[in-house]
């Protein structure tokens, strides 16, 4: 990138981006996940602009992976895979939030366990990898 190294461009990049990375990919990820409900749901007869609105969907779904990639792929560079992997279960924890608010599912104590269990694990790992300090 511009004729730096991986060295300069370490230490060029704020602290901690690369963890910004990472959660932005997950973020990309629920995002894609949550248009996903949208476009399964939206009728494919409705139009937006001459287009039909699943179809728009879809292009906002392959853009979110594409993203989802890029940014996944750049924080990868910088933590062990098994460090990384968990934090893609946070995830469920959006969407679980997310189907909630925007399609009025209900949360059910095993949801909140089981969210629970996932947090406390990518905490952990967190913690032992000291990047939340």
């Amino acid at each position: 990138m511009f004729g730096l190294n991986r060295n300069e461009l370490t230490e060029w990049l704020p602290p901690k981006i690369h963890l910004h990375l990472l959660i932005f990919s997950i973020i990309i990820q629920a995002f894609g996940a949550i248009c996903t409900k949208y476009a399964a749901e939206w009728n494919s007869l409705d139009l937006f602009l001459g287009v039909r609105v699943d179809l728009i969907f879809y292009l906002i779904i392959l853009l979110c992976m594409g993203l989802q990639v890029f940014f996944w792929q750049n924080s990868l560079k910088y933590y062990s895979l098994s460090f990384a992997y968990p934090f893609r279960s946070l995830v469920y924890f959006i969407i679980l939030f997310s189907a909630v608010l925007l399609f009025n599912e209900s949360i059910t104590i095993m949801n909140i366990f089981g969210l629970s269990v996932i947090t406390a694990g990518v905490f952990y790992l967190a913690k032992d990898k000291e990047i939340l300090s």
